[in-house]
């Protein structure tokens, strides 16, 4: 979610909402000692209790997307500054501090909501431009397995027709080139250069991003390709260096399965503590009512 103009009048609402509610606490705490129990206190409550609830059916819009009730993009806005109005909400109708157990873990878990939804807004905000810029050939990020075999097909392909290069062409039209080398010649060069995709290039195309290659590291892999180039004739450059891009791809393909795991990291804080904080809230709620 782009974090744009549209975005303003949401921040002013809650700016706005923010400040009135710590007018209205200051002139109560002029009269009374505030607390939650008080009715501006329970006043508070039940506002940061109702923002939660309509902070969590975003859940719910996600999961029925057929349900037309308001745009998606609207209810990322709602669902953004809405409930980071929950928190000062939640500091008015505990007075600032906790007197319990309950109450204190609501408080931390108040916090640990709304910091991590901040974090992922910006996640969010910043991220989808990175990978535009730093992922030229940015894909469909489940399609990566698909298209690493992919890869790793085609640099087998490529290591093939190294040898085809060298190989004088026959037929009508065929010209006839002098070499002071014959394919026989470059037999050990070859055979070096299929141990080197099939030992390094192959593994390295086929493996998740997490193993350890040593053509991860663009300069090494470019220092390797540049002495293979040396070992051959020019005709058979252009596979060697195919197979130098393909290994380029694969880094590309690696850097956005880590940003798209950034991307989304955040929710594993923010989901649970989320779930966490509505059920411990409707239970202190409910406890309140009843004593």
């Amino acid at each position: 979610m782009r974090i744009d103009q549209t975005h303003i009048p949401w921040l002013i609402g809650t700016a706005s909402a923010t400040l009135v509610g710590g007018c209205v606490f200051a002139a109560s705490a002029m009269h009374a000692s505030p607390a939650g129990g008080t009715a501006i206190g329970l006043m508070f409550g039940s506002l940061a209790l109702g923002l939660m609830l309509f902070a969590a059916l975003l859940s719910l819009r996600k999961r029925f997307p057929i349900w037309r009730i308001g745009r998606a993009t609207l209810w990322m806005r709602a669902h953004l500054w809405l409930g980071f109005l929950a928190l000062p909400m939640v500091l008015f109708h505990s007075a600032f501090h906790a007197r319990g157990a309950l109450t204190l873990v609501l408080l931390w878990l108040t916090i640990l909501v709304v910091g991590s939804g901040v974090i992922g807004a910006w996640i969010q905000h910043t991220l989808p431009s990175r990978i535009f810029r730093e992922v030229p050939f940015e894909t469909i990020y489940e399609q990566i397995p698909v298209i690493r075999a992919q890869l790793a097909a085609e640099a087998r392909q490529r290591a093939t027709d190294v040898a085809q290069s060298l190989a004088p062409a026959t037929g009508p039209g065929a010209t006839v080139v002098d070499t002071l080398l014959e394919i026989t010649d470059l037999e050990p060069q070859i055979e070096s250069l299929q141990q080197f995709v099939s030992g390094y290039v192959n593994p390295y195309l086929t493996e998740e991003t997490r193993h350890r290659s040593e053509l991860k590291d663009r300069a090494w892999s470019r220092e390797q390709f540049e002495s293979l180039r040396r070992e051959f004739p020019e005709a058979a450059w252009a596979p060697i260096t195919a197979i130098e891009e393909i290994c380029e791809e694969k880094r590309q393909l690696d850097r956005q399965a880590r940003l798209h795991r950034l991307l989304h990291a955040w929710l594993l804080v923010h989901l649970p503590a989320s779930a966490a904080l509505i059920l411990l809230s409707l239970v202190h709620a409910i406890g309140a009512l009843r004593y």
